[in-house]
C-alpha cells in the first residue's frame, strides 16, 4: 500500500479499504446518470433496468479508472423440491441457494466485505442457471455500491398506511384476481413457483424474508384463496424458524 493512496477505514468492513479504489469509485459515482430500464416484467409489467443495462452503464468506466469487478461463489447447495400439480401427481425439481462475494482490485490494492455478500435462491434449469444467479447478484451489487440511480420508486414515493387493513388494501388485497383469470394470464403458474420457493427456504428466516419482499405486489394480486396459502407457508416456514432457533 504506498503512501499517496492511504486505507480509509469503514466501519463493518472486512479490511479498510485502500485509497485507490475509493477514488475510483466516486468518480465513476460523480459520472453515470440515471440507468437505462429496457426490459419488462411479464407478471408485474413494470419496466426495470436489467444486468446488461447496468453493465453498460458503468463496465466502461470502470475500465478508464482501472477498477475491475471480481465475483467469488462461496457456497452453493442444490435442493429438492417436491410440489403437487393440478393433477395432483407428486412433481420434483431443484433449486440452488447461492451465495456470492466480491472483491474491488486496482493496481495498488483490494477490498472486499464480508457483509456484502447476495445470496439468491433459484430453480435450476440448465447449466446457465449458475450464470444468471451470479449476473444478478452483480447486478445487485453494483447498483448498491454506486448508488446507480435505476428511477425505480423508493418507500418515500410509495402510499403509506395507518394500520394492517389498509397495508393490504394498498398491496392490492383488496383488488386480487379471480381464480379463472389468474389460470389465463399465467399467475398460477407464479403462485406455484413463490410456494415452491417457501418451502424450500423453511428454517432460513433471511431467505424467507427475500422471497417475501421479492415477491410483494404480486403476492398481494393473487386470489384469495391462493393468498391464504402462500400466508401459511410463509407462516409456517418462519415458526420453523424459531422453534430451530429455540432449539
Amino acid at each position: 500500500m504506498s503512501e499517496n493512496e492511504p486505507a480509509v477505514a469503514v466501519k463493518a468492513a472486512t479490511q479498510p479499504i485502500h485509497g485507490s479504489i475509493v477514488k475510483a469509485v466516486c468518480r465513476i459515482m460523480s459520472s453515470v446518470s440515471a440507468v437505462k430500464k429496457s426490459q419488462k416484467n411479464q407478471h408485474g409489467g413494470y419496466m426495470f433496468a436489467s444486468t446488461d443495462d447496468i453493465y453498460a452503464a458503468i463496465t466502461h468506466k470502470m475500465g478508464e479508472c482501472g477498477l475491475m469487478l471480481v465475483t467469488l461463489e462461496d457456497s452453493c447447495e442444490v435442493v429438492r423440491v417436491e410440489k403437487a400439480d393440478r393433477d395432483g401427481k407428486m412433481v420434483t425439481s431443484q433449486w440452488a441457494r447461492i451465495t456470492f462475494s466480491f472483491v474491488l482490485a486496482t493496481e495498488e490494492g483490494t477490498w472486499s466485505d464480508a457483509n456484502a455478500r447476495r445470496t439468491l435462491f433459484i430453480q435450476v434449469t440448465g447449466a446457465q442457471t449458475f450464470q444468471a444467479a451470479q449476473s444478478y447478484a452483480e447486478k445487485s451489487y453494483l447498483r448498491s455500491l454506486f448508488k446507480l440511480p435505476t428511477g425505480d420508486m423508493d418507500l418515500d414515493g410509495m402510499p403509506q398506511a395507518d394500520n394492517e387493513e389498509d397495508a393490504l388494501a394498498l398491496n392490492g388485497v383488496g383488488k386480487r384476481k379471480s381464480s379463472s383469470g389468474a389460470k389465463k394470464d399465467g399467475t398460477d403458474k407464479l403462485f406455484n413457483e413463490i410456494r415452491a420457493k417457501l418451502q424450500a427456504a423453511t428454517g432460513n428466516r433471511d431467505m424467507l424474508k427475500q422471497i417475501r419482499s421479492l415477491y410483494a405486489e404480486e403476492w398481494g394480486a393473487m386470489p384469495a384463496r391462493w393468498h391464504e396459502i402462500l400466508e401459511n407457508e410463509y407462516e409456517d416456514a418462519m415458526d420453523s424458524c424459531r422453534t430451530e432457533a429455540a432449539e
